[in-house]
């Protein structure tokens, strides 16, 4: 007999590849990264293959004993890959048939490396989309004591990046809090959206007369049910974008909040300063205390969006059934997730660790003409007049007070009434960023009352 040029399908070919092509078509260099779930699904598989009757209990029994060992080495990191094995399947199967010989080949019976790498890869998301969801808990809980620290600090709310209305700290934090609660639900529905099984599909068509209980498979390895039509499953690929889109949209909210932060501590603001621990210094200014950490976050969710466009481009192209350009879905899909799985732990100590100027922000508050539009309603309300008639008379106001160089809280009452004669003293009230912020007491607004709600409503989310 010739010489076997591969041991999974050498058979037909009478040279072995270049080492170019080797080198080339090599990915165990990434997909080892599958190890845990490729052992979980041959398991499971050879549990289906015993029920079907084409394991013995006696060869399942001896494969089932090496998949153990081998799952609790891969989990001490003492498992040797061996790159002389083009991916992970064969590395698990090479090992299993140098500990029992030529029982490992039964393994395989029914199956392809296509829809086990469909069920490696989908395994691998629900983890660890599970795993995001728990650290965006923390991150959230983080928002939540900060928020709790700082209701009654007033800053500036933002528009065009120009001061708006004077919104309370908290507020600020509770947004974000809002905005991790949307990903959370993204990856609670990723994992919904991934609860049917691959595996049982073969190649592409099926598997022929071995009577493979794909049910069976699906409940064992944690599915609702098994895929619907074997040529879809062994390429389909929509969950691995799914997953990319939600770290993505994660991503840019860690690069929002980073922003913020980075803007803040700025010396021209001032609102808030950043640990040593996540700052650096400069090689030639003595006095610079660089936000490092905060502008990594920033630059790494562009490698991230780029990790989902790098999928989708390579899908955007491909016929119907497997092709091996697939094997390059794993690279953007592992680095964007430990990438992202970095960033949350910065981003959680930055939170945690920034230390507010209270006094900063309230002076900020102040400046802008910040409580306009209380003035405005101030008027319909008290005047009778309409708003858009309120809004012009508050701007002509708001024109006379730039010209004076006073705040709207400093302007004499008789300037007030040379535009609106029917204004009194009591509008004084609601001129001060603290009585504008207490007004605003609808659902969600920024009202002190309403903070307080939403903190006890958001813990109830965790």
């Amino acid at each position: 007999m010739k010489k076997t040029i591969n041991p999974l399908w050498g058979g037909r070919f009478e040279k072995e590849n270049s080492n170019l092509l080797k080198d080339f078509n090599n990915s165990i260099s990434f997909d080892y990264q599958l190890g845990l779930q490729d052992v979980k699904v041959n398991k499971v598989y050879c549990e289906a293959l015993k029920k079907a009757k084409i394991l013995s209990e006696k060869d399942f029994k001896k494969i089932k004993n090496v998949l153990d060992e081998i799952q609790k080495d891969i989990k001490k990191n003492d498992f040797k890959f061996d790159g002389s094995f083009e991916d992970i399947h064969m590395n698990i199967e090479m090992a299993v048939k140098k500990k029992i010989g030529n029982v490992a080949g039964k393994m395989h019976t029914g199956k392809s490396r296509n829809d086990q790498v469909a069920t490696d890869l989908k395994l691998w998301i629900r983890e660890n989309s599970n795993e995001i969801i728990s650290r965006i808990k923390l991150i959230q809980k983080s928002l939540l004591k900060k928020a709790e620290q700082n209701i009654e600090t007033i800053l500036p709310g933002l528009t065009h990046f120009q001061n708006a209305q004077p919104i309370s700290l908290a507020h600020y934090f509770l947004s974000f809090f809002e905005m991790f609660s949307r990903d959370k639900s993204r990856f609670e529905n990723l994992i919904k959206n991934t609860n049917e099984c691959p595996l049982g599909s073969g190649a592409l068509a099926g598997t022929n007369f071995f009577e493979i209980d794909r049910k069976f498979i699906a409940k064992r390895l944690g599915f609702a049910k098994p895929t619907e039509n074997s040529l879809d499953s062994v390429s389909d690929r929509d969950f691995a974008i799914e997953f990319l889109s939600s770290l993505s949209i994660l991503s840019m909210h860690f690069s929002r909040i980073a922003e913020d932060f980075i803007i803040w501590s700025n010396v021209c603001f001032n609102f808030l300063s950043f640990s040593d621990s996540l700052s650096t210094g400069s090689s030639i200014m003595p006095q610079k205390k660089n936000p490092d950490a905060a502008e990594l976050v920033r630059a790494k969710t562009g490698s991230i969006y780029a990790s989902l466009f790098n999928l989708l481009i390579i899908l955007k192209g491909l016929p119907s059934g497997y092709s091996k350009d697939l094997q390059e879905d794993k690279v953007p899909i592992f680095n964007s997730f430990n990438s992202v799985k970095t960033i949350m732990e910065v981003v959680n100590e930055m939170i945690s660790s920034i230390v507010v100027v209270k006094e900063k922000m309230y002076e900020a508050s102040m400046k802008g003409f910040i409580t306009a539009t209380d003035l405005a309603d101030w008027m319909v309300k008290n005047i009778g007049i309409n708003f858009r008639e309120a809004h012009f008379k508050t701007g002509r106001i708001v024109l006379l007070a730039e010209k004076n160089k006073l705040n709207l809280h400093e302007m004499p009452l008789r300037l007030m009434q040379s535009i609106e004669p029917k204004l009194t003293e009591r509008v004084f009230d609601i001129l001060t960023p603290e009585n504008s912020v207490l007004q605003k007491k609808s659902y969600g607004g920024t009202a002190f009352t309403e903070i307080r709600k939403a903190i006890s409503r958001a813990k109830k989310k965790i």
